[in-house]
């Protein structure tokens, strides 16, 4: 038995496979838990002989128990917009889309605004955008926008005409209003900065842009609402801390009155938007931002803390903006692209971050991006090596020279297996059968040494962490494509990735993200045993329980 002090335990979890995620990946039986933090894990017999008349005892009935699950890269507050609309992960059909928007409109008044999210196109039958004509059928009265999981969006008529978009609107810079080929109109399916059009008439919080766009933020009352909305059903996933990227001072602000108001049921990791977060960002107010911060990464206590800054250098594979070094499937040539950043400033960036103590967590796809943001990151650690966790996000395509940059200067990767699942299925219309098999070598990333934190990207794709980690295991999307079979990790790797990792990510793996003695009780109790199911059964897995800080926030 490991025993951090001889104290009488509140709470006694026994008859457990207790994932303990600890360096050795022990499994032991029980937990005792102290307060806030866990004092024992052993075997039951063990732990339980340190009872007393007031220890509540739970039978776990040899079902697994895992730490907390750390979503290292969540939308929190822009989920909780989308719970208020409508979530249309997992619909198949338009036809399904347009009954779920009828329902929900049954409780709204004639023009209310709808707003709902994220799809992509392969999710449907159809294998295309809904468009203005599939949403009017289901909302002849209402503004409707549902949000692609990224760089677009379809709105119906109704939200055309608010904004004032005709066959005649041009589109704007780096924006795109599709149009039918044949008559010239609008279709509704919006790209790039032509979806501002809309946000700009839409009212409430839908319409707020917190990057200056539109109407303003969101009130501060109106993102406590939001964010309180996705952490009720984050708790449901067994997620006890996430990793917020992209926040403004707003944002932030929301988390700290939730703390001072007892209502905040996740811990919180904020990356403050840099560089290339939004393609809106003003380079001088950004130029200032670290010195009105008068922190570094690090600051804060268990529950919030500030961790890195989110920048960004290119966009999605399925949108067409990765910036890569090959062209798409039946393309020629690569396309020209409106990057996020002056990659010729990107040294600059990047070293000034790190040398004033902020480590950066930097979106980039394709392998030109990665190769970029990995140089910058290598070269501002080789003239200042100063213990970071600087990471790159999504990294679907790195080479073999930058994998081993990364693991040589200790540059980790936070990756989302939900993106396979959720995309996995469109993948052969863009991508050659060789890029299909490299699309996110989660195993070579690991063999190079690369500590990498599995993640959701909730709205970018659904937060349901066991299809993030059935994807990473199995390489399959929801209808059963396989993208490189080759890359496929074990579940024990991948449970590391989707809890201890995420922690190790922004530095706080001394207090949570495993099993040990001395650590805060952050666990889940899962409905079965995970070391006695097949792969294909983990997509199926359901919580019992969620602990947060030693009190349960959660039962099934």
């Amino acid at each position: 038995m490991l025993l951090k002090q001889k104290e009488i335990p509140d709470i006694i979890l026994y008859n457990a496979v207790v994932h303990s995620i600890n360096e050795n990946d022990d499994i032991f039986q029980a937990v005792a838990v102290c307060g806030n933090r866990i004092i024992a894990v052993g075997s039951s017999e063990d732990v339980c002989a340190l009872a007393d008349s007031h220890t509540k005892r739970i039978d776990c009935r040899g079902k697994s128990l895992i730490p907390g699950i750390h979503d290292g890269h969540n939308h929190i507050w822009e989920a909780g917009l989308m719970y208020d609309g409508i979530v249309v992960f997992g619909i198949t059909t338009v036809a399904d889309l347009q009954r779920k928007i009828a329902d929900r409109l049954s409780g709204m008044k004639k023009g209310q605004w709808l707003q709902g999210g994220s799809y992509i196109e392969s999710q449907f039958e159809e294998n295309r955008a809904p468009n203005r004509y599939d949403l009017d059928a289901a909302s002849p009265e209402n503004p409707v926008v549902i949000e692609r999981i990224f760089g677009a969006s379809s709105v119906n008529s109704l939200a055309l005409a608010a904004a004032g978009i005709t066959k005649d609107t041009p589109d704007p810079e780096k924006g795109k209003i599709e149009r039918d080929p044949k008559t010239g109109e609008p279709t509704g399916v919006l790209h790039g900065n032509a979806v501002l059009l809309v946000r700009a008439v839409m009212p409430g919080p839908f319409g707020s842009d917190e990057f200056g766009a539109g109407r303003g933020e969101p009130s501060t009352g109106i993102l406590e609402k939001s964010i309180s909305l996705a952490l009720e059903r984050y708790k449901t996933y067994g997620i006890t801390s996430v990793s917020e990227p992209g926040v403004s001072a707003a944002v932030c602000k929301a988390y700290h009155n939730l703390k001072k108001q007892g209502k905040l049921s996740c811990r919180i990791d904020l990356m403050p938007n840099w560089y290339g977060f939004t393609l809106m960002q003003d380079e001088a107010a950004l130029s200032t931002l670290i010195d009105h911060y008068h922190f570094s990464s690090g600051y804060g206590d268990e529950w919030i803390r500030y961790t890195s800054l989110k920048m960004a250098v290119d966009g999605g594979l399925t949108s067409g903006t990765a910036l890569k070094s090959w062209p798409y499937k039946g393309e020629s040539g690569l396309r020209k692209l409106n990057l996020r950043l002056d990659l010729d400033k990107l040294d600059g960036y990047i070293k000034t971050a790190h040398n004033s103590g902020w480590d950066v967590g930097i979106h980039v796809m394709g392998d030109v991006a990665i190769e970029k943001a990995v140089d910058a990151m290598y070269k501002a650690i080789k003239a200042n090596p100063r213990p970071h966790r600087h990471h790159i996000i999504h990294a679907y395509y790195p080479t073999a020279e930058t994998l081993s940059k990364m693991g040589e200067v200790g540059i980790m990767a936070s990756v989302q297996g939900s993106f396979i699942y959720g995309e996995a299925d469109g993948y052969d219309a863009i991508l050659t059968p060789e890029k299909q098999e490299e699309f996110l070598p989660l195993k070579s990333y690991l063999n190079a040494g690369v500590i990498c934190s599995l993640s959701t990207d909730m709205p970018c794709a659904d937060v349901n962490p066991f299809w993030s980690m059935y994807s990473a295991v199995t390489r399959k999307g929801m209808r059963g494509h396989c993208l490189g079979e080759k890359e496929k990790i074990t579940l024990t790797q991948a449970l590391r990735m989707l809890t201890l990792n995420g922690a190790i990510q922004n530095g706080e793996e001394h207090y949570k993200g495993s099993i040990e003695p001395g650590k805060v009780a952050d666990m889940v109790l899962l409905d079965r045993n995970l070391l006695t199911i097949d792969d294909e059964s983990i997509k199926e897995i359901k919580v019992e329980k969620t602990m947060l800080d030693g009190t349960f926030i959660y039962e099934r």
